[in-house]
């Protein structure tokens, strides 16, 4: 049986089955997580336990979340994390009602596409960084945004992107994920012309040290040239930290939203552009996507390179 301790101490693992039908993506579980921490040390501050809340004491949360002026959106993110985690607790016998139940929040689930840039906005924000004098490091940080916002990839995707993912004779980018299970997928992606040249710009702007910090290495895409982490992976952290500067920059940050705000963009846009909700399917890789459809994508030919019509054009 469940005790309260274990219950509290590996929450991520019985919260799974509690959201995105069981099988969250990482970037899902996480998200639900940060603010159930948030609210575990609030307990703490307040001396309450979490699993013997009632909804009163809820309802306090709640108000403090209010006076601390947090938008009502954010607001029905932290109270759905909280929902989650009852839900959880009650299917582990540990309680047996779900103490925010009758928790009204505004905003509603949150829309896929809520929030996003359009095409005039996204040449902004690709254009931040021309500014920037170091090549590796102009090259790089638009590379992301690219990414982002034009191929449609998640955090993950390109944290974990490698050199040896990359087809140069085809052009196309091998991605690899898993599930929360850990089921390794693999598949490709066929980026546009504009996404390609700003590759191969940021490859032959790579600084000689670097290079040969990664001979003979499984060298990641995305490299940090940091002095703690020279020519190491460049954390996801540090892309967000790359996007917030970039919509700083351009008069656009969102608050709470960073590279989800980009993807959003490319599949808002692509949508806009092609009519195509299946192709926005295929792009963003969504998890309820046909696995037929993927039998669509055999020759990576330059009519597949659909997201062209949507990349910024960079001004040199």
């Amino acid at each position: 049986m469940t005790t309260e301790a274990d219950f509290i101490q590996n929450i991520e693992q019985y919260i799974i089955p509690c959201i995105a039908k069981g099988n969250p993506s990482p970037d899902t579980l996480e998200a639900y997580m940060k603010h159930i921490r948030i609210f575990f040390k609030w307990c703490h501050k307040n001396n309450r336990q979490p699993l013997k809340m009632t909804e009163q004491q809820i309802r306090i949360y709640y108000q403090e979340l209010l006076d601390k002026g947090y938008k009502p959106l954010t607001i029905h993110i932290k109270i759905s994390a909280l929902k989650a985690l009852y839900r959880a607790a009650i299917y582990q016998n540990l309680i047996f009602d779900n103490p925010c139940s009758n928790i009204q929040t505004q905003g509603g689930n949150p829309p896929t596409l809520r929030y996003y840039l359009d095409m005039n906005q996204l040449q902004v924000v690709c254009n931040t960084y021309n500014d920037e004098p170091d090549d590796f490091v102009r090259n790089r940080n638009t590379l992301i945004l690219y990414l982002f916002s034009v191929e449609g990839l998640r955090p993950v995707d390109i944290f974990r992107l490698n050199m040896q993912d990359i087809n140069w004779e085809n052009y196309t980018i091998e991605i690899s994920s898993s599930d929360v299970s850990n089921v390794a997928q693999t598949q490709q992606i066929y980026p546009c012309q504009e996404t390609i040249n700003v590759l191969v710009d940021y490859i032959n702007s790579i600084p000689g040290p670097i290079i040969d910090e990664l001979i003979g290495k499984l060298a990641p895409l995305i490299i940090s040239n940091s002095k703690n982490n020279f020519a190491g992976r460049l954390s996801r952290n540090g892309m967000r930290l790359i996007i917030n500067n970039a919509l700083d920059k351009a008069g656009l940050k969102i608050s709470g939203a960073s590279a989800n705000l980009l993807r959003n963009s490319c599949g808002t846009n692509l949508f806009k552009a092609t009519n195509d909700i299946k192709l926005v399917q295929k792009t963003l890789r969504q998890q309820n996507i046909s696995s037929a459809m993927k039998f669509m994508e055999d020759n990576p030919i330059l009519s597949k390179r659909a997201t062209n019509i949507i990349a910024p054009k960079r001004s040199k």
